[in-house]
């Protein structure tokens, strides 16, 4: 098979490199473009105003200075890999991305982005650096979970730092950020503020086993995050009424 990835580490990160190995010694053939840096947190973000450099590194493998999205992005539009991709990766992430940190997650954006290209797509991401087990589950398990994936969506596992070697089907939990802002420095007009302490106020959602849930519980976390559910059908409804 041949798959890219991608990732939103940075292309010399740990986890990516695991991955890359893993999926080379099962006999896969991979192309990579990745971030030539640090990019978590820019979910779907992608270059609009300024040119974009991509170095090669070597055969079928770059990083680009710019967003996942732009990672998967360039690489459809410009052709960079002949033939294409059959699937692409998005991870190993350096921690979750679970709950409301999906709509967050640069790992999350490049997968998405993907799904959108017309590619299967699949986020990973591991809590504690457990990198190696990750990859050997998801190489083990992929020639089976690829021909199930929609160009609709893409799947997001979670694995747990004491990942139990099970996985649980699980919907998206729901975290919201109560950050505290705090000013540092004041200068005329110009204000700086930065975030002094993150807090998450996690919500129970009703549905099922949520992903927070199956990881804290040891089990690897799967979700089929669907690109097109923009609608909301209760409050649709009710402006239908209003509005009509």
């Amino acid at each position: 098979m041949r798959i890219l990835l991608v990732n939103d580490d940075g292309y010399q990160a740990e986890g990516i490199r695991t991955l890359e190995r893993v999926l080379v010694e099962y006999g896969h053939e991979i192309y990579l473009n990745a971030p030539k840096s640090e990019m978590s947190g820019k979910s779907h973000s992608m270059t609009f105003h300024q040119p974009l450099r991509i170095t090669r590194l070597g055969r079928n493998r770059y990083c680009t200075e710019g967003t996942p999205t732009d990672c998967v992005l360039f690489a459809k539009r410009y052709g960079l890999f002949s033939p294409e991709p059959d699937l692409v990766i998005s991870g190993i992430n350096n921690g979750y991305n679970l709950a409301s940190d999906i709509i967050y997650s640069g790992t999350c954006g490049g997968a998405r982005e993907a799904a959108l290209s017309g590619y299967r797509a699949i986020a990973i991401s591991a809590e504690g650096g457990n990198y190696e087990r990750c990859a050997r589950f998801l190489a083990d398990r992929l020639e089976r979970i690829v021909p199930i994936l929609s160009e609709d969506c893409f799947l997001n596992l979670n694995f747990p730092a004491n990942f139990n070697g099970e996985v649980r089907i699980a919907i998206p939990g729901d975290v919201r950020y109560l950050d505290e802002v705090v000013l540092i420095a004041e200068d005329g007009d110009t204000m700086t503020f930065s975030i002094n302490d993150v807090k998450r106020d996690e919500r129970r959602r009703p549905g099922g086993l949520n992903d927070i849930e199956a990881c804290n519980a040891g089990y690897c976390a799967a979700s089929s995050i669907s690109i097109f559910s923009y609608i909301d059908e209760a409050s649709q409804a009710r402006l239908g009424e209003i509005l009509s």
